[in-house]
């Protein structure tokens, strides 16, 4: 679900991150964090979404630091304290995993992995083009002139609401 305020914390991220990015297009993280949360200090009306945000972020956290590992001494996954998501915003402590659990998640899985792999293909294809293309052009000496020049590329209008719809795997 999208709020309100996520678009106003989003234009916050993006001007602190263009604030820390140096001459050479570099931004280290650390500068990026602290000049945000400076800027998210000067505005008491996005205190509220910020909470909001933060928690989610604690709750993926868990949920990542819960998900099933495989146990060395075992070898498999089970531990009654792991959390496996079953998708459309439900998790299940392990312990309390029914069969119709075991095969969503399976399901779940599998296709996650399809994902990931298809994702990382297309990526790997991209960087490989790429880098022949900086080879055969010598005097091409970052991505945007090697786009526009070689691959043609046209800047569409790039607005969040855009980019959201577009990206919402990611």
């Amino acid at each position: 679900m999208k709020y309100s305020s996520d678009p106003q914390l989003r234009k916050l991220a993006l001007e602190a991150a263009q604030y820390v990015t140096n001459d050479a297009g570099r931004m280290h993280k650390d500068d990026f964090l602290d000049d945000l949360c400076a800027r998210i200090r000067e505005r008491d009306d996005l205190e509220g979404a910020v909470l909001r945000k933060a928690a989610q972020g604690l709750m993926r956290d868990l949920g990542e630091r819960r998900s099933p590992r495989r146990n060395r001494r075992t070898g498999g996954l089970y531990h009654p304290d792991s959390i496996i998501k079953l998708g459309n915003g439900i998790w299940v402590w392990m312990k309390h995993t029914t069969p119709t659990d075991m095969t969503q998640w399976g399901l779940i899985s599998t296709r996650n992995t399809a994902r990931t792999l298809t994702a990382a293909a297309d990526t790997q294809q991209y960087i490989h083009e790429r880098t022949d293309a900086f080879r055969s052009h010598p005097g091409i000496a970052n991505l945007h002139p090697l786009e526009e020049a070689i691959f043609h590329y046209q800047q569409d209008t790039l607005d969040d609401a855009d980019w959201d719809r577009a990206h919402d795997d990611l």
